[in-house]
């Protein structure tokens, strides 16, 4: 029998790979060009420093509310992205009819409830 390994990487590496990737590029580029624009008005002799600083909080503040964003809803469910009224057409048999029953179940519960 044929011994297999898996090589596979986890999605939070792949995550924090692109988080660093375009984090660093986008930290690098703002901070470069808010050192131009503070050395072109002449505020500072070198202000690298508080640009760098700038540019790391406002990625983190992008990075924050697309976080807020992306997990907000039906519990980060791919279905939160589909129109109800496509689940019997287009998506019917990626689940969709599934999905349309066990919506429709939930509400008549909640209008029994009520």
């Amino acid at each position: 029998m044929p011994r297999t390994v898996d090589l596979s990487v986890p999605r939070w590496v792949h995550v924090a790979f692109v988080f660093l990737l375009i984090g660093g590029a986008f930290v690098a580029g703002v901070a470069a060009l808010l050192d131009l624009v503070v050395e072109g008005l002449g505020l500072v002799e070198s202000g690298y420093l508080p640009s760098l600083a700038a540019a790391v909080l406002l990625y983190l503040a992008i990075c924050a509310v697309l976080f807020t964003r992306t997990r907000g809803g039906d519990g980060g469910s791919v279905w939160s992205a589909i129109p109800d009224s496509q689940y019997t057409g287009r998506h019917a048999e990626s689940g969709g009819i599934a999905r349309k029953e066990q919506e429709d179940a939930i509400r008549e519960l909640q209008d029994e409830r009520e």
